[in-house]
């Protein structure tokens, strides 16, 4: 119960701070994720280190070679499938950190509510470098037009070593969506969740 409180407050907040309209023929959602990342040093022994939206953002830069971070956000592209760097109010595309494919979706019967097991590739890779599991639910207005989105969920993966960098593991939440407040009146949450406050982007 804490944690699925956490998870709504961390959307909520998400809510408040950022807006990410979506893009042309795009559907992107504001996203937050928290991760532990966990690697060797030059003696052996085990680092951890929280590895975030900041850090995704900075990589992305450097390896891009920009030095100006200014204008750079995490979003979940839900037309990707991905979790992709954007640059500016117009959200163009800078580098797509991490992509979903594959694996199992199972569906609700009236499409509000999905339940994801899905490869994660890190970067450009080919191969999967772990899953991801995540609950994604759709809100609908009784014409069954979208009025919102949130995709809550759990990462795991690893990338191999690359030069003098050791092999790192990934592991964490995600979340991304845009909610201001969610509230269930009864056991039918999970296919009759209620959101109040939207301030979602429109498809083009």
């Amino acid at each position: 119960m804490r944690k699925n409180i956490l998870v709504w407050a961390i959307a909520a907040c998400l809510s408040l701070c950022l807006g990410v309209p979506c893009g042309k023929a795009q559907e992107l959602y504001r996203a937050y994720v928290s991760q532990v990342c966990i690697s060797t040093n030059a003696t052996g022994g085990l680092v951890y280190k929280p590895f975030g939206n900041r850090d995704f953002i900075r990589k992305c830069a450097r390896d891009q070679g920009m030095t100006n971070l200014a204008g750079l956000s995490l979003v979940f592209n839900r037309t990707a499938n991905a979790l992709q760097v954007v640059s500016g109010t117009n959200h163009v595309l800078v580098c797509t950190p991490l992509s979903f494919s594959g694996g199992v979706s199972l569906t609700n019967t009236n499409n509000t509510k999905v339940e994801r097991l899905e490869f994660v590739y890190a970067d450009a890779a080919t191969m999967a470098n772990g899953t991801l599991i995540a609950t994604e639910r759709s809100f609908l207005r009784s014409s069954n037009q979208l009025t919102g989105f949130a995709l809550t969920g759990r990462l795991q993966y690893a990338v191999p070593a690359a030069g003098t960098n050791s092999p790192t593991i990934y592991s964490g939440s995600i979340v991304a969506g845009q909610v201001f407040a969610f509230h269930h009146d009864s056991e039918e949450d999970d296919d009759q969740a209620r959101i109040s406050g939207f301030g979602f982007p429109t498809r083009d």
